[in-house]
């Protein structure tokens, strides 16, 4: 089902035109930022909604079905797989993890944006998908800086950095294979700059539906 209105990022008025709703995929090395930045997007975008991955690992402590991600077992998450129906998969820590394409679609159909933080590796599996999807990429302003940040965080002894910080380079050889870059220097201005996008790639005019009926009322 098409949407009449998407983003309401400003108080201009609603128009009645009718537009397709998208996936959006936030991408970044660790440190980037994406995740923060998402979470902002879901706050202030109503019709921004985020996409909930399946996963064969048990719950962790407060983790919800069907709001932190679907747990399935390993058997539902095989069928799923043979059915074609993951944008992407990967297994992670023993643990298989994925997006669903059936998922996504029921959301996009009842008029709602889709976002998802997504490492670059799966990025890569959506985009040769038939879906449409715009890719941003998410940087930090220096390596200097993405290592305070994870330094920052408290959570990983220098070796686990290290090898992030190895990894990450590794994702910056790929930035060319994405529409958006935002470097997130300031926090604040980078959240307005992934609205900014949405915003512009909403207004494309391959989004626009029955542009004539619409406009004359028909």
């Amino acid at each position: 089902m098409p949407i009449k209105q998407l983003l309401r990022i400003d108080n201009t008025p609603v128009s009645n035109f009718e537009k397709k709703s998208f996936l959006i995929a936030l991408i970044s090395p660790s440190g980037g930022g994406k995740t923060a930045i998402l979470r902002k997007i879901l706050e202030q975008c109503d019709n921004v909604t985020y996409s909930i991955s399946y996963t064969t690992r048990a719950p962790r402590h407060n983790e919800k079905n069907g709001f932190d991600y679907h747990f399935v077992t390993e058997e539902k998450f095989n069928q799923m797989q043979a059915e074609g129906d993951f944008l992407e998969h990967a297994k992670v820590h023993g643990c298989w993890y994925g997006t669903s394409r059936s998922f996504v679609q029921s959301e996009l159909n009842k008029g709602h944006h889709i976002i998802m933080d997504i490492d670059v590796w799966g990025a890569k599996q959506i985009i040769k998908q038939d879906i449409d999807v715009i890719t941003i990429f998410i940087l930090p302003p220096s390596e200097k800086e993405q290592i305070a940040r994870l330094k920052n965080r408290g959570t990983e002894c220098d070796e686990a950095i290290g090898t992030r910080l190895e990894t990450a380079k590794k994702e910056m050889a790929e930035i060319s294979n994405f529409e958006y870059l935002v470097i997130n220097d300031d926090f604040d201005l980078a959240v307005q700059k992934v609205k900014q996008i949405i915003l512009a790639e909403e207004n494309k005019y391959k989004r626009y539906i029955n542009i004539e009926k619409n406009y004359y009322g028909g």
